[in-house]
């Protein structure tokens, strides 16, 4: 009978113990990434020095990414990246965090398993190569990974107007450069007109297949352009340029140390045709891992003191 009441105790503190080890885990399912961007911008009308934190928080699942930006100690945007799967299909909505306010954007993502083509809003078309296209499927469609189809769409982030992700600094894909795109057609729509520009996208590689170039054009012009240069073990150098329709055309030079893997320096040149007007922006980047946060969802007054607790 004491035996038995003792295997009967032993095993109540087991499954005590299991449950509250699980209970814990669930209570801090969600990791937290903090970017502290420094910009310099200088101008005809004299310099300024500006200050932004982005808070990051994801979810276990990784299909919900929560986007905090914080200039003064004031939340001035926060953004849910939710990747949902149901019986319609796959879709990346973006909405606000705070208020009522409707869907910011919604995309419909799509695989074409005969093509190896991911299709985005039923227009843009990004055809893989065979090899990587079973691990996209199986990240973004699979697993519902928000930063996983921000590493696919990564050159075309702001035609999707998707502002303030650095899938390089977030992203856990060590081979992001790798022969990963063959080929896209990308179409975008023109802020003041119902015309739509279609831009056709060509990837090149080196014989290591490391990414050498990407360039979008049309039969007039060139919307997008990035060149890669692998200088060493520890630097990689980005040459991006990207013209707005004409109206404002950027050329940013980008820094980037994978050994590191916790800092970005970008300088960009911004010329504004219209106004003849030039802008250069000096941007550090700095990364910073905070572990476990309670929940996605943050107040102001709980950013502020979780900021101020990483100083």
């Amino acid at each position: 009978m004491n035996k038995i009441i003792l295997v009967f105790i032993l095993h109540f503190f087991i499954v005590f113990s299991v449950t509250a080890q699980q209970s814990q885990k669930k209570a801090n399912p969600y990791d937290g990434t903090l970017l502290t961007q420094v910009t310099e911008v200088k101008s005809e009308q004299g310099n300024e020095r500006d200050t932004t934190k982005i808070l990051y928080l994801q979810n276990s699942s990784k299909d919900s990414l929560f986007v905090y930006k914080i200039a003064e100690g004031v939340i001035s945007e926060a953004t849910a990246y939710i990747l949902i799967g149901n019986s319609k299909g796959l879709y990346l909505i973006a909405k606000p965090i705070f208020g009522d306010a409707e869907t910011l954007n919604k995309l419909q993502i799509e695989f074409s398993d005969t093509e190896h083509v991911v299709l985005i809003n039923q227009q843009d078309k990004y055809l893989l190569y065979p090899k990587f296209y079973a691990s996209a499927k199986q990240e973004i469609n699979t697993k519902h990974s928000v930063i996983g189809l921000f590493d696919l769409l990564e050159d075309y982030l702001e035609d999707y107007s998707i502002l303030d992700i650095y899938p390089v600094l977030l992203s856990e894909n060590k081979a992001r450069w790798s022969k990963i795109i063959q080929h896209a057609k990308i179409i975008t729509q023109r802020n003041q007109s119902d015309l739509k520009d279609t831009w056709d996208s060509k990837y090149q590689y080196n014989s290591q297949g490391k990414l050498l170039s990407v360039k979008a054009t049309s039969a007039e012009e060139t919307h997008f352009s990035k060149k890669m240069s692998y200088i060493n073990s520890s630097t990689i150098k980005m040459d991006i340029y990207r013209n707005i329709e004409d109206r404002q055309i950027l050329s940013r030079k980008v820094i980037y140390n994978p050994l590191k893997n916790n800092q970005l320096d970008i300088t960009d040149q911004v010329e504004e045709t219209g106004q003849n007007k030039e802008t250069i922006l000096i941007t550090k980047i700095h990364k910073k891992n905070i572990g476990k946060v309670k929940s996605l969802y943050l107040s102001q007054l709980e950013i502020k003191k979780l900021i101020k607790q990483l100083k």
